[in-house]
């Protein structure tokens, strides 16, 4: 779909210094000048910077349930045939930033320091690829698992990580998660983080909701993705002819989701529905000739998608 010349690397102060080369009707990367750190990766959408960064990955075991409607056999089958499992596998959290009309705007933001040692890696990330996370101006949520909105909160406290700036959250799953009978409804071992959502999200001042095709910042809009929660978000990241769909958790790992995309992953609220959601999403990646960056997608985690019989086939950036 799209590499690396190695022709044009040039060194530099953070890292490789990267031209993707266009080998396919799809990839928009070709034009885009790109630097790389360790873990931290910037291109271009037209005129808008964006960046992977990455902020780390958790060892899971494969295990019955992984799956909700595929054996155990299967699953491990697949992750063979993908050259990652079967036993175990690394689930990795990418999140995605923006520079777009001079300011920063960060999707989602990991664990923070409220995960285990292996997770909790953006801030040095951003700092890696040139991002200071004291000039963020926007943080916008995807939804509210805990590997997406832990890095808000200082460890162990209610202090905000990002308290000047505007935090954006879905109406839909804000409304969802701050309603006290939910509460009683989830498993027990889930209730201390429903209640650290409801005392510390409404209190908030600079919180802000936002619904299906808002525009979030220059050149970005919201999208409407449920199915892995009732309020689940993705985003276009739109300038110069070129787009960037960011699917959040429409998936997680493509090696699995996206290959069978009627597989209902064990955190998917709602399988069919967030089965219709992905086949309908990634249809638009396609039929719009975009690119696509997933969460769970690995770093790096941007590439292409295509048809691969029932289902679709992810090819990322070889960087």
């Amino acid at each position: 779909m799209f590499e690396i010349s190695r022709r044009d690397l040039v060194l530099g102060s953070v890292g490789a210094a990267l031209v993707f080369g266009l080998k396919g009707p799809v990839s928009f990367i070709g034009a885009a000048h790109a630097q790389r750190a360790a873990d931290s990766l910037k291109y271009k959408v037209g005129e808008i910077e964006v960046f992977s960064l990455h902020d780390g990955s958790i060892e899971r075991a494969v295990t019955e349930g992984m799956v909700k409607n595929a054996s155990l056999d299967d699953v491990k089958k697949a992750l063979t045939a993908a050259g990652i499992g079967p036993d175990k596998i690394d689930n990795p959290f990418t999140v995605t930033a923006v520079r777009t009309g001079g300011k920063v705007v960060l999707f989602d933001t990991g664990f923070g320091g409220n995960g285990p040692a292996t997770v909790g890696k953006l801030a040095d990330n951003m700092k890696a690829a040139g991002l200071d996370p004291a000039t963020v101006s926007t943080v916008v949520i995807s939804h509210f698992h805990p590997d997406h909105i832990s890095g808000l909160w200082v460890k162990e406290t209610s202090a905000q990580v990002f308290p000047n700036a505007e935090i954006m959250m879905p109406e839909v799953e804000f409304k969802f998660a701050t309603d006290p009978a939910l509460v009683e409804k989830v498993p027990e071992a889930n209730r201390p983080f429903i209640k650290r959502i409801q005392a510390t999200f409404p209190t908030w001042k600079n919180v802000k909701q936002y619904n299906d095709g808002a525009d979030l910042a220059p050149g970005v809009k919201a999208i409407a993705t449920p199915g892995h929660t009732v309020g689940h978000m993705s985003f276009l990241v739109a300038s110069g002819g070129q787009q960037l769909f960011i699917q959040s958790d429409v998936t997680g790992i493509h090696q699995l989701y996206v290959r069978n995309p009627g597989w209902f992953s064990s955190f998917d609220a709602d399988g069919p529905k967030a089965e219709a959601t992905r086949r309908a999403f990634f249809d638009r990646v396609i039929a719009e000739k975009g690119m696509i960056a997933g969460y769970h997608f690995g770093f790096p985690n941007v590439g292409t998608l295509s048809k691969d019989g029932n289902g679709y086939a992810f090819a990322a950036v070889k960087a």
